[in-house]
This record gives structure tokens, sequence and C-alpha cells, in this order.
């Protein structure tokens, strides 16, 4: 089964601005995908109605099958857990804790779960050290654990995150990718809008390429190598992609795009050099 389906999506925002343009996609079940597109594309308005902060006014969209609709929105919610992209639209409490626990407060569960969940979501973020801090006195990284904490915390099976390696440092980006690793091993299924190419081609499994509210593509992370769709759709190849184009000999579909792929081309042309 799918996770998520999403078919002829449309969505014009109250100022009359059209955000989505009939947009159809599919997600598997524990995958990891790498959601992709210019600014404009539609990538933050199509997580909102993952989680059914909007609610489709035309098409669908359905999670494990069921269609998300104003009736059972809250049933969605508990399925589908967003990540905002500025942890300060997430995080409001007056400890580290009580924003980890406001979710399942709120889910009706007994106390001995709320804690257990709790422990169990800040140390998986790596921040049970820092539980009885303040929110808003951790720095940027931080902050972004502790809102991913608060989503895991509801224990949905679908975790969305819009730009979750935006303005994080180098070491703050390999933190996330570890927390995002372990939530893959736990099952979940992840969704990441970035526009980080390289990110998208080492940690996805499965790339979708939207643009103008459209889906442009969606594949494996061959199509990261696609110079045409990269082009068309505002993006660029991945680091290591441009570096091997101006070398004659790849074709397009050749191109590594990982630095493994590249490694791996490296060793078997230094093999050859060397008999």
């Amino acid at each position: 089964m799918n996770a998520i389906e999403v078919s002829d999506l449309k969505y014009t925002y109250p100022d009359g601005t059209p955000a989505l343009k009939g947009l159809s996609l599919q997600v598997g079940q524990g995958s990891r995908v790498a959601l992709l597109g210019p600014n404009g594309a539609g990538k933050s308005t199509l997580l909102l109605h993952l989680n059914a902060i909007n609610i489709p006014q035309h098409g669908s969209v359905r999670i494990f099958g069921k269609e998300s609709s104003k009736e059972n929105e809250y049933k969605v919610r508990h399925r589908v857990g967003l990540v905002f992209q500025d942890p300060d639209d997430q995080i409001f409490a007056t400890s580290v804790w009580d924003d980890v626990a406001f979710g399942p407060l709120n889910m009706n569960l007994s106390k001995h779960e709320i804690e257990h969940r709790v422990a169990d979501a800040l140390n998986a973020v790596g921040m049970w050290e820092l539980r009885e801090k303040v929110p808003h006195h951790l720095s940027f990284g931080q902050k972004k654990r502790v809102a991913i904490a608060g989503v895991l915390a509801m224990d949905p099976e679908i975790i969305v995150l819009d730009e979750p390696t935006a303005y994080l440092d180098p070491k703050g980006q390999e933190i996330l990718l570890a927390i995002l690793e372990d939530f893959h091993k736990r099952g979940k299924t992840l969704v990441v809008a970035t526009h980080d190419m390289d990110m998208a081609a080492e940690w996805a499994d499965s790339v979708i390429i939207i643009k103008d509210g459209r889906t442009l593509a969606q594949g494996g992370t061959d199509v990261l190598g696609d110079r045409d769709l990269v082009r068309e759709a505002n993006l660029r190849l991945t680091t290591v992609s441009q570096i091997f184009s101006h070398f004659g000999q790849y074709e397009a579909k050749e191109l590594p795009k990982t630095i493994a792929e590249a490694v791996t081309i490296l060793n078997k042309y230094f093999d050859r050099e060397s008999c």
C-alpha cells in the first residue's frame, strides 16, 4: 500500500493565488522521499495538505488509502506529523519537556505513556539533557530538534519536513540526517521538501520534482542526473554531477550523483590506469 496518494490536487489561496494546479504523486510506505522544486513550486502548500491543515479544494489526498477531509482531519494528523521550516512557528511552551509533551497530552494518553513518549523522542534527537531548558534560549539547530521531537512523540507513521537542513551548519545537518536515518529504521515514511540536491541524492530513495503546482517527475534518484529536467525545474545538478559533466565521455544517465558513485568510477579508472 502507498502511504500517500495525491490525485489531481488543486488549491487556490483566498487572495486568488493558485498554488497547486492538478498535482499528482505517490509515496510508498517506508520510503525516504525528497520533494524538490524551486521557490513557489507549491512544496509547502502540498505539505500542509498531507497533514490536513489544508483540505483539498479539488482532487484528493489519501493517507494509507483513506481520503483526507474536514471530517477526519484529526485522524490524518495523528498519522502524519509535520515539521515546519522555522521551529519558532512550532515551539511555544516554557520548557523543552512541556513542548514535546503537548501533542501526547492532547491524545488522552496515560501519564506513563506520555512520559515514555517524551523521553523516547528527546533521546532520539539528542535533547534529553536539555529537557528543562526554555526552548527560545536554544540555538536554531537545537530548536529544530525540539520541533522534530514534538512530532515524533505523537508517533505518526509519516513524518514530513519542510526544508529541515535550512540554516543549519554542517554539524547540525549531520545530526539531522542521523535523526532521519533513525526514523527510517523505525519504519517511518519520510517526506523532505528541500532545495538541496546533494542531500536528496545522498539520502533519498525516491524523488519527486514539482514546479508551478504540478508534478514534473517522480522516480528514483537517477532523475537527478537528467540535465534537461533539472534545468526545467530551476534546480541544478548535484555537485558531483557538475564536476563529472565537464568530462565529455559521460552521458547524463551515467553521471555520478553521489560521492560513493564518484568514488566507484574513480577507482575503476585508477585500476585501469595501473594495469
